[in-house]
């Protein structure tokens, strides 16, 4: 994999953070919506909704963090060799 392909890939998983973290509240908001459906109160309704988006949506939001922060790691395996590295590959002609 070309070092920019893994650089723009990080970039684009940074990036991406928000949208992660909004999709999973609004996927726990509304699984919180059909749990809610059982109660009477509107509030307990409202309260239970939104409790459950928000768990959901900063569960999700710590694991992208920490999955973002390995990300560069886990790349550098995958990523061709640096220029000055691969001078080093070469024989030597003694």
């Amino acid at each position: 994999m070309p070092r920019w392909l893994a650089h723009l890939l990080v970039v684009v998983g940074w990036l991406l953070t928000p949208v992660v973290a909004w999709g999973a509240s609004f996927l726990g908001l509304w699984l919180g919506a059909l749990v809610a459906i059982r109660f009477h109160s509107p509030a307990a309704m409202l309260g239970a909704a939104g409790a459950l988006g928000l768990v959901c949506g900063f569960a999700t939001l710590w694991v992208w963090v920490h999955l973002m922060r390995r990300v560069p790691h886990l790349l550098s395996h995958l990523m061709a060799p640096r220029a000055s590295e691969q001078h080093d590959a070469l024989p030597a002609a003694d």
